[in-house]
């Protein structure tokens, strides 16, 4: 029969003794601290006990070694990166202070690894975006002091579009890193200055409110004006249109006379036609001296005759 070998920890003991026990641990931890791995979002460098820094080039992705306990890896993030600054207080030419929300896009290129972890504050990684803080403080008060308070919103654009320009440039010449982009992502006013907007806001609405009641009572005048000279015009008109039909209806009566006048200076026998025209039949009611006067219907006979 074949004895199988115990997996009894006991039985490693029995069979390295204690002592073999503790190397093959020793070996193993040797081992991992031996053995690193650089991501692929980042690049490393190794300082000997703290101090001389071992690579001259920034470590690229994959495994790489070191001396266990002697050896420090500083590893530092190059893909792209999101700082955002909130809360910062810059101040406008017109000295309001306004506070703004900064996000700043930017990448480390293999070029300024090594500059920036053991050349720029302290070693290694723990203190870049308070490298970067200054710059980008700095760049946004320039970039704000050169605008009027009131004007801010309508020059966002060109606010940002300089602060990018800015904070860029001085990002490459300073550290050698790359920026992306540069967002502004907030504005916050000071409340008294928020106060003051309102009440400009209110005080140009009321003003509005003010020039159009008076355009409204300026057109209703108008119109009554207007109004006014038409039922003048019109009563002009109408008072013109009757005296010229008085003054035709006499000029046709005075004709009327003229034209009777004429035939009975020329036809004195048109007294007696003219007579029988208008009579209507009844004799007079009161007549003078006593005599009734007659008329001759044998001559009105013989005339129309």
């Amino acid at each position: 029969m074949i004895n199988m070998p115990s997996k009894d920890p006991r039985s490693l003991f029995g069979r390295f003794g204690v002592g073999g026990a503790i190397a093959i641990a020793v070996l193993i931890v040797l081992f991992y601290n031996s053995v690193f791995v650089v991501s692929p979002s980042e690049q490393a460098g190794t300082r000997w006990m703290g101090g001389t820094t071992m690579t001259s080039t920034p470590l690229s992705t994959g495994v790489h070694f070191k001396v266990p306990f002697f050896e420090t890896v500083d590893r530092l993030q190059t893909s792209r990166s999101v700082y955002t600054l909130n809360g910062l207080d810059v101040y406008t030419n017109d000295n309001q202070k306004v506070t703004i929300d900064v996000s700043l896009i930017y990448q480390i290129p293999s070029s300024a690894v090594m500059n920036l972890l053991y050349h720029v504050g302290r070693a290694g990684a723990v203190d870049i975006e308070a490298t970067i803080l200054p710059v980008v403080r700095d760049r946004a008060l320039a970039a704000f002091a050169q605008y009027n308070t009131l004007t801010i919103s309508d020059q966002r654009a060109q606010i940002t579009a300089q602060m990018r320009k800015d904070i860029s440039e001085a990002l490459q010449r300073l550290f050698n890193v790359d920026v992306i982009d540069v967002q502004l992502v907030g504005i916050h006013y000071s409340p008294i200055f928020d106060q003051s907007i309102e009440e400009a806001v209110r005080a140009k609405n009321l003003a509005v409110q003010a020039e159009n009641t008076v355009a409204q009572k300026k057109f209703e005048g108008e119109q009554k004006t207007v109004t006014a000279t038409a039922e003048a015009t019109a009563a002009v008109e109408r008072a013109n249109g009757e005296a010229q039909a008085t003054v035709l209806q006499a000029q046709a009566q005075a004709k009327a006379i003229e034209t009777v006048g004429d035939e009975l200076k020329s036809h004195p026998e048109y007294a007696h036609f003219y007579g029988l025209q208008h009579w209507n039949g009844v004799l007079p009611q009161v007549v003078g001296a006593g005599s009734i006067p007659m008329i001759d219907l044998s001559k009105g006979q013989n005339t129309e005759q």
